[in-house]
């Protein structure tokens, strides 16, 4: 076996596994015959075959190695208890086995247990610190909690142990962004991209980066990365039977569809596009989430509004919302920041003025929270409960706007006799937007909601994170998109605190 096993080091693979079957010819319980085969297929991508020669071959002479690339093999083939069975069974053969404890880690991190993962890459790097996928992966742990500081030592080391590792270039570059090092940020970046120039993940970022920093004309051409990236494919796989916009494309003459994507924030603040595009186009139609067409039914430009299920048999071209910048060459200083654009039904505000009648005092709207599913919801809602400086203003009535309200606020809600929460009663974007109409300012988070309020024309207070959503821009207190908008930003990461003191102040000097 000493031939076969040189011919597989040297690449030989398929050699190597002619040889490996001639000995099992011979010998059917050929341990070290098998233990190569298995490996062969493995390293070919044949994990099915695999699993049988390396199940054996372990019965004969179960050692770490053999015991870690079974467990590959049973991974491979979604066989996931068994393979962290044999991940063990290696690691009590050799506890400090490097390999088996980091696949041991990737195994649980799949498993969305982060906890249990992080002590085992910890002790995986201190044994080797050049193990340039295990400071990525223990980076990342360090990335989404929000522990800035320590994931960019990861990525770093991951770096010094593989100066061309694109992921590790990639995820230091968000690292940097979430400290508003963007320079240095775009370095990574763009280190990343000369290596991998199709890299729609890397370049997506990149260009979040670059909108964040105020660079709008390359930020919006790299922005189209998005369109490539895998988690934001649906949005611009729909309507195939329309051809799609590509940068350059005239839409002078076309019926064009602007197509919905992302968020429901995201639709309310690039609808106001339609307007620009009407001036060239042929007919616009606006394309919606459902419960969002009332808002827009009169945005001047707009032929019609139709839901995003909605068949649209007559256009030539569509055309995603959020490219509509980079179409028109928007910059900081020519945004189209006319307001209102949105408008709430007019029925729907005669109920709500109902249903406000009793309430004593200025009234407030407050959102506290998002969605919870949100990848970054963890920055971007507070507990009510930390809020109760804001919600101990004399004079005023807050009003909750939003449909949902997690237990622990539904629960803290009792302590706060100011407040209150409509619940089901806000049905979709026009209550919502009915409701903002009848009161004197909204406080929010990062949500829909807050573009709603901007796009009514209302007041609006927005509390950002540290590291906030790229189109709120760094370093300034008002939004180039909503001119009725200030916004309060943490001096610190996770620094509410400060920002709910400040937010309290303002309110208090508008008596």
């Amino acid at each position: 076996m000493q031939d076969a096993l040189a011919l597989f080091e040297s690449g030989q693979l398929d050699v190597a596994a002619d040889a490996c079957r001639a000995a099992l010819a011979r010998d059917l319980d050929n341990a070290a015959a098998l233990h190569l085969l298995g490996r062969i297929l493995l390293r070919q991508g044949n994990a099915a075959e695999a699993v049988p020669m390396l199940a054996t071959a372990a019965e004969h002479c179960a050692d770490a190695s053999l015991l870690n690339e079974l467990g590959e093999a049973l991974h491979a083939i979604g066989l996931h208890h068994e393979a962290e069975a044999r991940f063990r069974a290696a690691l009590a053969v050799q506890p400090d086995a490097i390999t088996p404890a980091y696949n041991l880690a990737l195994l649980w991190l799949q498993r969305d247990d982060a906890d249990a993962a992080l002590p085992l890459l910890q002790t995986v790097v201190a044994r080797q610190p050049d193990f340039p996928e295990a400071w990525l992966s223990l980076g990342n742990i360090f990335l989404n909690r929000d522990n800035i500081i320590d994931a960019d030592t990861c990525f770093r080391s991951a770096i010094a142990a593989r100066p061309d590792f694109v992921e590790a270039l990639s995820n230091l570059g968000n690292a940097l962004v979430a400290q508003h090092r963007l320079e240095e940020a775009a370095r990574c970046y763009d280190t990343a991209l000369t290596l991998r120039p199709d890299n729609p993940g890397t370049e997506f970022a990149h260009a979040l980066g670059l909108l964040l920093g105020g660079n709008l004309a390359d930020g919006w051409r790299h922005f189209e990365a998005r369109r490539r990236y895998d988690p934001l494919r649906w949005n611009y796989d729909r309507r195939p039977e329309l051809p799609q916009w590509q940068p350059g494309d005239s839409l002078t003459g076309k019926r064009v569809l602007l197509l919905a994507e992302q968020g429901g924030g995201d639709v309310i603040q690039f609808a106001r596009y339609a307007t620009v595009v009407a001036e060239h186009a042929a007919e616009v139609v606006l394309e919606v989430p459902h419960g969002m067409r009332g808002l827009f039914s009169h945005l001047p430009g707009v032929a019609r509004v139709v839901a995003w299920d909605e068949p649209v048999p007559d256009c030539d071209i569509a055309v995603p919302l959020l490219s509509l910048p980079l179409c028109c060459g928007t910059g900081l200083e020519s945004i189209p920041a006319a307001v209102p654009y949105a408008e709430a039904p007019p029925e729907r505000l005669a109920q709500w003025q109902t249903w406000l009648r009793p309430l004593r005092g200025r009234r407030i709207g407050l959102v506290c929270s998002g969605r919870p599913g949100h990848p970054l919801d963890r920055q971007r809602s507070i507990p009510l409960a930390r809020l109760a400086p804001i919600l101990a203003a004399p004079d005023c009535a807050f009003v909750l706007l939003q449909p949902e309200l997690r237990a622990p606020d539904q629960a803290a809600l009792a302590d706060f006799p100011s407040a209150c929460w409509p619940g089901a009663w806000l049905r979709d974007y026009a209550d919502t937007a009915a409701l903002l109409q009848c009161v004197e300012l909204l406080i929010t988070v990062d949500t829909s909601v807050a573009h709603l309020a901007g796009a009514l024309g209302r007041p609006v207070w927005l509390m950002l994170p540290f590291a906030p959503d790229f189109r709120w821009l760094l370093g300034r207190g008002d939004s180039p998109w909503y001119p009725t908008m200030r916004l309060y930003r943490q001096p610190a990461r996770g620094d509410w605190d400060s920002v709910i003191a400040a937010v309290r102040r303002e309110l208090d000097d508008l008596r």
